[in-house]
């Protein structure tokens, strides 16, 4: 453990030092107190279950960060793993309309599958078309699912595109769950801003709007006994983003793939000490 922490986590590199669970054994410190234990068809619903480890709560964190409630709109921008989640929840949490932001076919049609309406924001204004799709006003909250790496339509990045544009999505006093990750320092950015964690952001409008935000990395053991639940009785089928099931030596290659965003690569689950032959949905 490193001098001066009080305690350490898996998976966000802030919270470390425990080595990583992508590998053949995985040393657990108090793993008889701390795991989740898993229902009786575990077996039968494992690539769900696995989603359990960080993807599934941390969409439904986003949307616990806005607020969603049975009848909202909900904007959610970025169509990756998270953000795919994200839509899941609002829609097991009983959202109106869920309009998912992204410029990748692929992942825009997994979000049509999870029941939200897609908006490829490289044929025209995102804000635009969430504004028409909610007659002028805006939807009731918003997720932020993409980060600091954000890019425009031409794939340059910027840190602030989809900070700006929920501000204009999002109706007046609604609320925004940020869980894409920001960080205090990008050194390579181009943008001296950026460099420092900062970005210019439409403070004026959100302030104006009265709206609010709420961040943070989420809480999994807040979340993942009611989320287990939910996939035990049918109510909720996170597997469906998966697109690859892999061996583990084929895992820098699948990193490769989705870094890249790929066409296709939606999704890699890695089977440790395995024999599994490369498999694609």
């Amino acid at each position: 453990m490193n001098p001066g922490m009080a305690g350490a986590a898996y998976g966000f590199a802030g919270m470390g030092p425990y080595s990583g669970g992508q590998a053949e054994y995985l040393r657990v410190p108090y793993g008889d107190f701390n795991c989740l234990k898993l229902p009786e068809d575990a077996i039968e619903k494992e690539n769900d279950y696995v989603m359990l480890s960080d993807i599934f709560p941390t969409g439904y964190h986003a949307t616990e960060l806005a607020n969603v409630q049975p009848g909202d709109s909900v904007v959610i921008y970025g169509a990756g793993p998270v953000g795919l989640m994200a839509a899941h929840s609002a829609s097991i949490k009983g959202a109106s309309q869920i309009m998912v932001v992204d410029n990748h076919e692929d992942r825009l049609k997994l979000a049509e599958e999870f029941g939200a309406i897609a908006i490829d924001f490289s044929k025209g204004s995102a804000v635009q078309q969430v504004l028409e799709l909610t007659k002028g006003i805006g939807a009731d909250k918003g997720c932020e699912c993409v980060g600091y790496q954000c890019c425009d339509k031409h794939g340059t990045e910027h840190s602030n595109i989809t900070m700006n544009e929920l501000v204009q999505a999002v109706k007046a006093t609604g609320s925004i769950g940020v869980v894409g990750v920001f960080v205090p320092k990008d050194p390579k950015s181009k943008d001296p801003l950026q460099n420092e964690g900062h970005m210019d952001f439409d403070f004026g409008n959100f302030w104006m709007k009265g709206q609010r935000i709420a961040t943070g990395q989420a809480n999994v053991k807040s979340y993942n006994r009611q989320l287990c639940t939910l996939i035990s009785v049918g109510k909720a089928k996170p597997s469906l983003i998966i697109s690859h099931e892999l061996p583990l030596d084929e895992a820098p290659e699948a990193y490769k793939h989705f870094d890249a965003r790929d066409n296709g690569w939606t999704k890699v689950i890695l089977h440790p000490n395995s024999a599994l032959k490369s498999s694609k949905k």
